[in-house]
């Protein structure tokens, strides 16, 4: 049975890494994955550490003709994780195992900067030097990057059959907020919103992961949440916000529309279901406006599940095992 290795930071909080266990642990059929960790959470040192042994991790299943995989599968966002990966994809050429690189991250294009730029023409020879099958989430990535990088092919991030909607009653009035603490994601701002919008609705509360502390009482801070209270939250809240400065396919929106949960997200994220609600970025009027409206009138949840179903782990699998066998026959 062919096996394709997954390469990232799996062990890390945040999307990417929910994406590589997803695929990990449900790989196309007739396939085995196995997740190897380059990254930990600490001081660059202990970054540059865990880097180091998964490159010494990977040579040794390189040379080994039992565990040696078929595909080297990597998960990347933009800056030094690229310049990390680059490395893994260079011993999986000189092996003569095909690698993908899957880019993850919303803020690819700006770090490449234009066409021309010397990282765009420094990633585009590496890729092809490497010989790398290049994977990005949506259409619009597609289209930022591949004249930046060369041919690249759209692939979806995958909900977790885990992740389903039940048929119980939202609870009132109540905003949800899953990230990690990074100013990208918008607390703040998402705070500042709610501060508004309670004066109107004085009942409203909010959940937010990522934060320990909050001044205010109606504020719920969880830190990072395990993913059954993930699941638990998006099954019973009102009203997903999703703020951020950029994504690259932010997984929590998907996984909210699986489960029924509106959202309202900023119009920095691109390329989502057409029922994500989307407003400018930072613009306090219009994210009070659209918040009050959308708890004042909910769209019916029928029609936010039907809408992830092409996002499902088993539509998405048949496009990897597609990709993953054609890389195959490329190199026999």
């Amino acid at each position: 049975m062919p096996k394709v290795l997954h390469i990232g930071p799996c062990d890390s909080p945040g999307g990417m890494a929910n994406v590589m266990r997803i695929l990990t642990e449900h790989p196309p059929e007739g396939w085995e994955a196995e997740l190897l960790s380059s990254h930990v959470e600490g001081s660059p040192w202990a970054k540059w550490r865990a880097y180091r042994r998964a490159r010494a991790a990977l040579a040794k299943l390189l040379n080994d003709a039992n565990r040696r995989p078929d595909i080297v599968h990597l998960h990347t966002a933009a800056d030094w994780s690229w310049w990390r990966k680059r490395r893994f994809a260079q011993m999986a050429h000189k092996a003569g195992v095909p690698n993908i690189v899957h880019i993850h991250s919303g803020q690819f294009d700006t770090w490449l900067g234009a066409p021309e730029s010397r990282r765009s023409r420094a990633m585009s020879t590496d890729l092809l030097k490497f010989e790398s099958f290049t994977v990005v989430l949506n259409e619009y990535w597609k289209l930022e990057l591949e004249s930046r990088i060369g041919k690249v092919q759209i692939i979806n991030n995958p909900v977790s059959p885990m992740i389903q909607a039940m048929d119980t009653r939202r609870d009132s009035s109540h905003l949800l907020l899953l990230g990690r603490n990074d100013p990208v994601k918008g607390h703040e701002f998402a705070i500042k919103v709610c501060q508004q919008v309670r004066k109107s609705i004085p009942n409203l509360r909010v959940t937010m992961s990522g934060i320990q502390h909050s001044p205010h009482d109606w504020i719920s801070c969880v830190g990072w949440v395990d993913e059954s209270e993930k699941l638990r939250l998006l099954q019973t809240a009102t009203l997903l916000l999703v703020p951020s400065e950029f994504e690259g396919q932010p997984l929590v929106v998907l996984e909210a529309l699986t489960c029924g949960l509106q959202v309202l997200a900023s119009d920095r994220i691109f390329s989502v279901p057409q029922s994500v609600v989307q407003v400018p970025f930072q613009d306090m009027d219009e994210w009070v406006i659209n918040v009050q409206d959308m708890l004042e009138t909910p769209k019916p949840s029928s029609i936010l599940r039907k809408q992830a179903d092409s996002f499902s782990i088993e539509n998405t699998s048949k496009k990897w095992l597609n990709h993953y066998s054609s890389l195959l026959v490329e190199h026999e």
